[in-house]
C-alpha cells in the first residue's frame, strides 16, 4: 500500500499538470518584485565643498571696535571673515620685516585641517592643532589668497593685503 506522504506528493503532482490558471499580467509580476529589491547605497560625495569667505571686520592697530573696551592699543590688525557655518578669524602683527599670522577657524569640520597662504610668487603651508588654531610666521607684504581645507569643506578668502 502507498504511503500517505507519496498519495499527497501524487495528488499535488495531478493538481499542477491540470493546472488552467492564467498567468499574473508581466507588469504585475515585475512590480511585486521590485517591491522586495534592495536599494543600493548611495555614494559618499568626495568633493570638497568650497566656500567663500565675506569680510565682516577689518580692525587697524589701534583702533577701538564698536562697542568694546580697551586698556591700549593692539599690536595686530585683527581680520574677522564669515563664511557660512564657520567663521575664520586672522591676526596679522609686524615681526620686524616681515609679518606673523595667526588665525583660527570657528565651527566644525576643520580639525587638523591646512591653511594656504599663497600669492603669486610664493606659497606658505600651515597645519592647524586640534583646536583650530595656525600661525605662519616670515610672511613677506604682499597681496594673499587663503585656502583652508577641512574634512569636507574648503574656505577660501579671495583677497588678504598683508602690510
Amino acid at each position: 500500500m502507498k504511503n500517505s506522504e507519496d498519495q499527497i506528493l501524487e495528488h499535488i503532482i495531478r493538481r499542477m499538470q491540470s493546472d488552467v490558471a492564467i498567468d499574473a499580467p508581466a507588469d504585475a509580476l515585475r512590480y511585486s518584485k521590485n517591491l522586495f529589491r534592495t536599494r543600493a547605497p548611495q555614494p559618499k560625495e568626495s568633493v570638497l565643498r568650497r566656500v567663500l569667505a565675506v569680510m565682516r571686520v577689518d580692525l587697524a592697530p589701534g583702533t577701538a571696535a564698536f562697542g568694546e573696551r580697551s586698556s591700549g592699543e593692539g599690536q595686530a590688525r585683527q581680520v574677522l571673515f564669515d563664511c557660512g557655518e564657520n567663521a575664520v578669524d586672522l591676526r596679522i602683527k609686524k615681526a620686524g620685516e616681515k609679518f606673523s599670522i595667526r588665525g583660527q577657524i570657528f565651527g566644525y569640520g576643520f580639525e587638523n585641517g591646512t591653511v594656504e597662504l599663497a600669492s603669486a610668487d610664493r606659497s606658505y603651508l600651515a597645519k592647524m592643532d586640534d583646536v583650530n588654531e595656525f600661525r605662519i610666521d616670515d610672511v613677506k607684504a604682499g597681496d594673499y589668497s587663503i585656502i583652508v581645507r577641512g574634512s569636507q569643506d574648503e574656505i577660501l578668502i579671495e583677497s588678504v593685503p598683508v602690510n
